[in-house]
């Protein structure tokens, strides 16, 4: 029996599911309010790094590594091969823990001298470097597109309006009510204005990314993507020609995805700056080439959402919280999320709506807070 699927919003989320439902023989309606991929979307920056570290998680490890596989069948062009380089301040942090997990589950891993990786790396507050070989860089706009290119070939619709919940059905501003099997809201950032009092605490949260120029031995692949966990940063080198990428990760101040003037906060640039003179000194200089203000949708324990509507009987369902790791997860999560929706596996409670504890084990914020 033909199952039918409405999907709300075309970011890494949606895309994904749209694409393995389609493929899978569902009937589905994949819904964008502007395009896949576009500028206010979490899913519209250049690129993502794609990494299979997420601590002693082993639930999150293991499906990072399953995504890593299905990007590149997906299509192998969106994953530029450069590794992924972990700066460990702490013997016994977060990276130490990542290692011990990655080795359980038999995912490549080692330790090295940054030197080797970096064209110039100020290394003496580190204790070790972890390094994943086969971690690489995602061209997240394009493997957005990508996602739903293939999901409308597979014969899914795609559907450009907007939408509002209408009980157990969506209705676009055209006056088309979608009604199917199941309805699957993955909106973003537009998610907690969408379901007021079920998704209250997924916090939007302005997140600024900076790009800075740099000579052909900062290109990457050649540098790898690097991430400093307890220092709140993370990064790449110069991908596609766009400048060495440096992102501060404290939580940045409340941001209204609809609205927002997405014009970068002249802290986050001084993080980014102090950062590169830290870490990087011969960038510390370095002009500004390019910014781009993005948005987190933050869960307050970093987990994703992905729950049933409690007034709908399964029919509804509410996915979002990326929290910026979405892309890590996006096509093994729609796997998972086909047989939760038709019940053939259970639903992990820990994405489930409710009360959550605070807890920041799955992003870099470190140990530096937003004030500073």
């Amino acid at each position: 029996m033909e199952r039918s699927l409405a999907v709300i919003g075309a970011g890494v989320f949606g895309a994904s599911l749209a694409r393995h439902c389609a493929r899978a023989g569902w009937r589905v309606t994949l819904v964008e309010q502007v395009a896949p991929g576009h500028a206010r979307a979490a899913s519209g920056d250049e690129s993502r790094l794609i990494r299979c570290s997420h601590g002693d998680d082993e639930w999150h490890t293991s499906l990072a590594r399953r995504a890593w596989q299905l990007w590149h069948e997906i299509d192998p062009r969106l994953v530029a091969p450069a590794g992924v380089a972990w700066f460990a301040r702490r013997e016994d942090g977060w990276e130490a823990a990542s290692e011990r997990t990655l080795r359980a589950q038999g995912i490549p891993c080692e330790r090295v001298d940054p030197a080797t990786l970096f064209p110039a790396c100020r290394d003496g507050d580190l204790a070790f470097t972890l390094f994943e070989p086969e971690a690489g860089i995602l061209r997240a706009r394009e493997a957005t597109r990508e996602l739903t290119r293939q999901a409308v070939a597979e014969g899914a619709e795609l559907v450009l309006a907007r939408a509002r919940p209408d009980g157990a059905a969506a209705v676009l501003d055209s006056g088309r009510r979608l009604e199917a099997d199941h309805v699957v809201w993955t909106c973003g950032g537009w998610l907690p204005g969408l379901f007021p009092g079920l998704v209250d605490d997924v916090r939007i949260t302005q997140q600024d990314v900076f790009y800075f120029g740099a000579g052909a031995s900062w290109r990457t692949p050649g540098v790898p993507g690097w991430v400093d966990y307890d220092g709140a940063a993370y990064g790449l080198g110069d991908l596609d020609g766009r400048g060495v990428k440096v992102a501060p990760d404290v939580e940045g101040p409340p941001i209204d995805p609809e609205t927002a003037r997405r014009v970068p906060l002249a802290r986050h640039e001084r993080l980014a700056r102090e950062y590169l003179a830290h870490r990087f000194p011969a960038l510390a200089a370095a002009p500004l080439v390019g910014t781009r203000t993005c948005h987190y949708e933050i869960t307050p324990d970093t987990r994703f959402v992905v729950a049933p509507h409690p007034d709908h009987d399964g029919v509804v369902w509410l996915v979002g919280g990326s929290s910026g790791h979405g892309f890590k997860h996006g096509p093994a999560l729609a796997e998972r999320l086909e047989g939760w929706l038709t019940g053939t596996t259970a639903p992990d409670p820990r994405l489930g709506l409710g009360t959550r504890d605070a807890h920041s084990g799955l992003r870099t914020a470190g140990s530096i807070t937003p004030e500073r």
